[in-house]
């Protein structure tokens, strides 16, 4: 390996693991801030809080609940409701496009994270029963997600054609529900 190689992969290596660390810093400190134990949230279950405090609980969002707090929707998320949330695990996020998430942590790329998360919102609760097959659902940013059903198979289409796969149902919180996902939802250019 020559010398311009071995710096620039550990100029890489020491970025990833500084930005690996200030992520779980982050994490940590949320988790502090609202007092709570973070947990894998169950399918059918209640977390008996809201849905910004239900997302710092559960370990496979925590990308989620940072996504948040950047953004400024903690207190939209812990609003009256009901709302129905297709929450992306941490793993959706990793799915992106590489950079992707890091423009987004950005201030000036506050405006398109907002609206991508506003995407995964639909006003009324939907438990996983009520979800239809062809069902539209419209977000709170006026785009529309498609449901289909095949048995106990539920998948969520965004209005781009991306497919996400909900692989755990129907989280209680005390202003909605929670229907975790497998891929990021995103509007299409036309702002829906």
């Amino acid at each position: 390996m020559n010398r311009k190689t071995y710096f620039g992969w550990a100029v890489a290596t020491v970025l990833f693991i500084g930005t690996h660390a200030s992520i779980m810093a982050q994490s940590q400190n949320a988790a502090a801030q609202t007092n709570t134990t973070i947990t894998t949230m169950k399918p059918g279950s209640s977390t008996g809080k809201d849905l910004a405090i239900s997302a710092a609980k559960s370990a496979n969002h925590t990308i989620l609940f940072r996504a948040l707090r950047v953004s400024g929707l903690t207190e939209q998320a812990s609003g009256k409701g009901p709302y129905t949330v297709f929450a992306p695990t941490n793993e959706a996020f990793e799915k992106l496009p590489a950079g992707t998430m890091d423009e987004f942590w950005k201030p000036a790329g506050k405006p398109k994270l907002v609206k991508m998360l506003a995407y995964h919102v639909v006003k009324g609760k939907f438990t996983a029963d009520q979800l239809q097959d062809g069902q539209k659902l419209k977000t709170v940013t006026g785009g529309t997600l498609t449901v289909g059903k095949q048995g106990d198979n539920i998948t969520i289409t965004d209005g781009a054609g991306n497919t996400a796969t909900i692989n755990q149902a129907d989280v209680e919180a005390t202003n909605g529900i929670v229907h975790s996902i497998d891929t990021i939802l995103m509007p299409t250019s036309a702002g829906q």
